[in-house]
């Protein structure tokens, strides 16, 4: 359980720094471009698009693994209550027969 805590900590802990070092660098790296603005603004764009392709590839199959297990906790869970709900019933006819 301490375990999970520490992961979040040191997850928190490296996105804070690399959201930190982007807003330091990105003045630094554009005022020392050799590359006109609307040249920089062009290969950022073009960039951004191929991460977040690169970041939807990686997260699709986690997120298609949760959604399975969610779905298959969801049915596991009313097939319980459908099975709790027959045991209760067949017990108050036993108890009304008696």
């Amino acid at each position: 359980m301490g375990r999970r805590h520490d992961d979040s900590g040191e997850a928190f802990s490296f996105v804070t720094g690399l959201i930190v070092g982007l807003v330091v660098s990105a003045p630094v790296v554009a005022w020392m471009s050799p590359r006109s603005g609307g040249e920089l603004r062009r290969g950022i764009v073009q960039r951004g698009v191929i991460l977040r392709r690169r970041v939807g590839e990686s997260l699709r199959k986690p997120l298609e693994q949760v959604q399975d297990q969610l779905e298959q906790l969801k049915g596991e869970s009313i097939q319980a209550a459908l099975e709790e709900g027959r045991a209760l019933a067949a017990r108050k006819r036993h108890e009304s027969a008696m």
